[in-house]
């Protein structure tokens, strides 16, 4: 595989994944106004072991049926309105209140006009606008409260930091810096808008790695209990999966002893009601006080090494469908805890697996190229590569992809490597074959197929091959624990103005 998409093939494995508090991942400046600006290959995905997540992530990044974080912004907040359009007086309102720090009402709406301009731009269908400002408006809250506790560890990003970013955007995208400046100018975004947003995304970056990547280690033992567990046979059975939900009643660190034992009755009161049988998802939707409980207070499947503490103490010995039979306390207040499922996974690694040699042509989709002109030009493209124009000059002149100058190669990919989209068509085609049009969430493909081949697995590959898959695991894992507490101790005041 060419060297310069094996160095830059890390930065976009989170394409298959969303997970809890990243929904940056489709309301970035990068991707809604570069609509599949990436640092490698747009192509390049997590394992197939990790596409899994360890979260569900719902609302209008997954399903846009959901209700919406905050009911209560329901029939409360304008329609958008048109690009550079002025917003009425009411605009600069507070709408909710992080800590010491307020978000208002132009900010809301502001961000929910990008989301909306990316989903159209994608082709995406809409949810509901009501759904879709609960959603943004927490994904703001968790923005704030991650820029805050940046802020109080002392982590900085400099203008020149910044500059090398805008330099490296451009560049990964076949454009100068003016040129940027020029595609962000016809989106309607200010070129300052858009450091200041490039400066936000490289600090909540540096926080993660400082307290969650930095911290994540994967040990020996991991490694031999994942690849035995791959293995079958009779070795030794890898760990249990387990999902949680959860109902929190939050306590703030400044809780009188009064307001502590308030919140434990409570806590006490809806542990009797999901005991007697109640729906404990709507029992968190309408009381949980957790990030998560527009999702029924779900944490999803993962290991009990890799569950809160307190909640793998809970469940240990739990079987699937049980609720604790006690409140658990943790410095976030009191918690009611039910085991939805229990297993053990099934993935297998391969001694073999069939390896694709394959190149593609990229045109990005966004504001100013829509998806189906994008498949236009392409149809056109591929005409012309059918009657004898070569594919790899065709890549190296009209693909907006990092692998252009090699001609569009991505050397040879095994199985779960690529976007689905992308994998799929790519594996329906015969060596010497070039797609339709194939539409991802990076834009649309042109894809030939060069070669195909057997390829063993070596020992030290696999070690390699499950260190990645434990690693990227327990990271996002990490990460949601961490963000949940971050947000879950976080004082948040919902402020719904009236509309006159």
């Amino acid at each position: 595989m060419n060297n310069d998409i094996m160095a830059f093939q890390s930065t976009a494995f989170a394409t298959r994944v969303a997970p809890l508090g990243r929904l940056r991942v489709a309301t970035s400046v990068l991707v809604a106004l570069m609509a599949g600006t990436t640092l490698a290959p747009a192509v390049y995905a997590q394992p197939a072991h990790t596409a899994k997540k360890s979260a569900p992530v719902r609302g209008i990044f997954a399903n846009p049926g959901s209700s919406p974080s905050q009911p209560l912004l329901q029939g409360t907040l304008p329609e958008p309105t048109a690009p550079g359009a002025p917003r009425s007086q009411l605009v600069d309102e507070v709408v909710a209140v992080v800590n010491t720090d307020v978000i208002t009402r132009r900010e809301l709406l502001n961000r929910a006009d990008l989301v909306e301009r990316t989903f159209r731009a994608q082709n995406r269908p809409l949810p509901p606008r009501a759904d879709m400002l609960g959603e943004v408006l927490e994904q703001l809250i968790l923005e704030r409260v991650q820029a805050q506790t940046a802020k109080e560890s002392g982590i900085r990003v400099s203008d020149a930091d910044v500059d090398r970013a805008v330099e490296s955007v451009a560049q990964r995208n076949n454009l100068s810096v003016p040129q940027l400046k020029s595609k962000l100018k016809d989106a309607g975004m200010t070129y300052d808008k858009y450091r200041d947003d490039l400066r936000q995304e490289i600090l909540l970056a540096r926080l993660r790695e400082r307290e969650v990547d930095s911290k994540v280690q994967v040990y020996d033992g991991e490694i031999d209990n994942y690849l035995a567990q791959q293995g079958g046979g009779t070795a030794p059975a890898g760990e249990q999966q387990y999902n949680v939900a959860q109902i929190l009643v939050p306590v703030a660190e400044s809780a009188t002893d009064a307001e502590k034992a308030a919140a434990r009755s409570k806590a006490e009161a809806l542990l009797k009601q999901a005991q007697g049988g109640a729906d404990f998802a709507k029992l968190a939707r309408d009381n949980s006080g957790a990030q998560d409980a527009s999702q029924g207070g779900e944490l999803g499947l993962r290991p009990i090494g890799r569950l809160p503490a307190v909640f793998a103490n809970a469940v240990v010995d739990m079987k699937a469908g049980q609720v604790a039979s006690q409140v658990v306390e943790s410095p976030a207040g009191y918690h009611v805890i039910k085991l939805l499922e229990k297993r053990a996974p099934s993935t297998a690694i391969a001694a073999k697996v069939q390896q694709t040699q394959v190149r593609h042509i990229l045109i990005k989709t966004g504001p100013t190229m829509s998806a189906e002109d994008a498949r236009r030009q392409l149809a056109g493209l591929r005409d012309r590569i059918v009657h004898g124009y070569d594919f790899g000059d065709a890549a190296r002149r009209y693909s907006q992809d990092g692998s252009a100058g090699a001609g569009g190669e991505l050397g040879w990919v095994s199985p779960g490597q690529l976007v689905p989209e992308f994998e799929q068509a790519m594996n329906q085609l015969k060596p010497g074959d070039v797609s339709q049009p194939v539409q991802s969430q990076f834009g649309v493909h042109l894809i030939q197929v060069e070669g195909r081949r057997e390829a063993e697995v070596s020992g030290d590959r696999q070690r390699d091959y499950a260190r990645s898959v434990i690693r990227e695991q327990k990271v996002q894992a990490a990460y949601e624990d961490w963000l949940r507490e971050l947000r879950d101790s976080a004082h948040v005041e919902y402020r719904v103005n009236r509309q006159q």
